[in-house]
């Protein structure tokens, strides 16, 4: 599908809800407005690559990056990636300089869309719950649409009182149903491996290996257990504490949140977000 000759309409910010703003072939709509053909496999079978962008003072952070990875994840199930661009500068022009999270989807079918969300106020620091399942598959480490193994998890975590799941295979850390897992142990920093785990690469925490050093590993239980912090990575929520751990015989571990290890590294990647929003967006 061809966006570069869709026009925008005269959207403007004060227009726009609470819920969002979303782009549909050219047009700026309301978020709970935008619409897919029922038909499309995108919404019949999740057959559908996308990319979640931070969006600071009206500016992105890492779209390079992003699109790239949903390059990446494209090539991967052999699925045609338009130029997304002026979804992008669409939907930007209509949401003025204000924060938010921008997610990009390009499906099987053909359709693309854009939307545009206030940012979600996030806690100081969330609760885990690991939650064992078989993570590897055809599509590890692809970032599609097929997310209903990722929702289970949250749901069995959510069942055991935490905020959020953390994947565990076979007694192998992996990442969390949205984002990235960093551990600090004796001051050092380390978060699985997307090389050798079946994972996805996280753009966020490339972001804030530039300003601070966190190995690449093998995490296990044991591991994890031993660690002084933990914290969480993502694009839409940088460096977010964990203050307890649910393991799944019901034993709560409680963390330091937010150690001095992780309050350090998010004011460094808050400096670099600031400092990097993305020009001419």
């Amino acid at each position: 599908m061809d966006t570069t000759a869709a026009t925008t309409s005269a959207a403007h910010p004060d227009d726009t809800t609470d819920a969002g703003i979303a782009w549909v072939d050219g047009t700026i709509v309301d978020a709970a407005e935008a619409t897919v053909p029922l038909v499309d496999d995108g919404f019949l079978r999740g057959d559908a690559v996308f990319e979640s962008v931070l969006v600071r003072r009206g500016a992105t952070h890492a779209l390079d990056e992003h699109l790239a990875r949903m390059r990446r994840s494209a090539r991967a199930i052999d699925l045609p990636l338009p130029e997304l661009g002026e979804v992008v500068d669409d939907l930007l022009a209509a949401w003025g300089r204000r924060d938010g999270s921008m997610k990009l989807i390009v499906t099987r079918g053909g359709t693309v869309r854009g939307i545009l969300f206030p940012v979600t106020e996030w806690p100081a620091s969330v609760s885990l719950a690991t939650v064992e399942v078989p993570w590897r598959s055809a599509l590890s480490g692809v970032k599609t649409l097929s997310y209903a193994a990722n929702q289970w998890a949250k749901r069995e975590a959510a069942a055991r009182g935490a905020d959020d799941a953390l994947i565990v295979d076979d007694g192998v850390v992996h990442e969390l149903a949205t984002g990235t897992i960093v551990a600090v142990h004796d001051g050092v920093l380390t978060s699985p491996d997307a090389a050798t785990t079946p994972i996805l690469d996280s753009v966020t925490l490339e972001v804030l290996r530039r300003d601070v050093e966190i190995a690449a590993g093998r995490l296990d239980l044991e591991a994890l257990l031993a660690s002084d912090e933990l914290f969480v990575v993502s694009a839409t929520r940088p460096v977010i504490a964990v203050h307890e751990l649910i393991l799944t015989d019901g034993d709560r571990r409680p963390l330091d949140a937010p150690g001095p290890v992780t309050a350090r590294a998010r004011a460094a990647l808050q400096a670099r977000i600031d400092a990097e929003v993305d020009a001419g967006h």
